[in-house]
């Protein structure tokens, strides 16, 4: 029997994600698009077609839902307030939220530069770190932490481009991109933010915690050890 749900499941990495990072004994994945749910059956995953902004499961089936790259495929804003509501409503230890950091993208624009992910045509919705605590804030979610995962120092690093680079590139390439402006960063820059939504006392809170290079942004409620 699975113990986590993954909304946009793709073809089910984020589920063995939950399992080798986040402790979860099984999970099945949630994905709107046939392909990608027969692409996690097809890697040995349960996956079923459905749409998570407005699903029909009970509440509190599982001990835990991920959201692994997912909310920046949705169309909108409220998109994301109800795929998260629906986690929270489901799970009943923990939700597991991370996706692309956007939230330096005009002060990148200023100096010329972008992350490569920031103009992907996949990418509808550039969800930011704040836009997620507002969501939380008006879910009344009583204990959350959001961090930035991986500072980026400088444009050296592969994932920063010029503005002039095509859309829909992966990391940088000198001999294959534009030449970029070479700065040091004077305000934080992060690869990924994470948020992860505590709803039990219950929760090795280790193991949730247990990607390296986080750095707190926002913090409420319960501090737990």
């Amino acid at each position: 029997m699975s113990d986590f749900a993954d909304f946009g499941c793709s073809n089910g990495s984020s589920i063995q994600f939950g399992i080798n990072i986040l402790k979860g004994r099984k999970g099945f994945g949630i994905d709107l698009d046939p392909k990608k749910v027969a692409s996690a059956k097809a890697a040995g995953y349960d996956a079923i077609k459905g749409d998570f902004c407005n699903l029909d499961l009970p509440d509190g089936c599982v001990d835990f839902t991920i959201l692994n790259h997912t909310l920046e495929h949705l169309p909108k804003l409220d998109y994301a307030k109800e795929a998260i509501k629906n986690a929270i409503r489901i799970s009943r230890k923990f939700v597991f939220i991370k996706g692309p950091f956007f939230d330096a993208d005009d002060y990148l624009k200023s100096l010329g530069l972008k992350f490569y992910w920031s103009d992907w045509t996949g990418h509808t919705l550039h969800l930011q770190a704040q836009q997620v605590k507002n969501i939380l804030e008006e879910l009344n979610v009583p204990n959350y932490e959001i961090y930035g995962r991986v500072l980026v120092n400088s444009s050296q690093d592969t994932t920063i481009h010029p503005l002039s680079s095509l859309k829909n590139q992966q990391h940088w390439e000198q001999e294959k991109h534009e030449v970029k402006p070479i700065v040091e960063f004077n305000q934080p820059v992060y690869r990924e933010v994470v948020g992860i939504i505590w709803l039990s006392n219950n929760v090795s809170v280790s193991d949730v915690r247990n990607l390296p290079y986080k750095h707190l942004i926002y913090q409420k409620g319960l501090t737990f050890s």
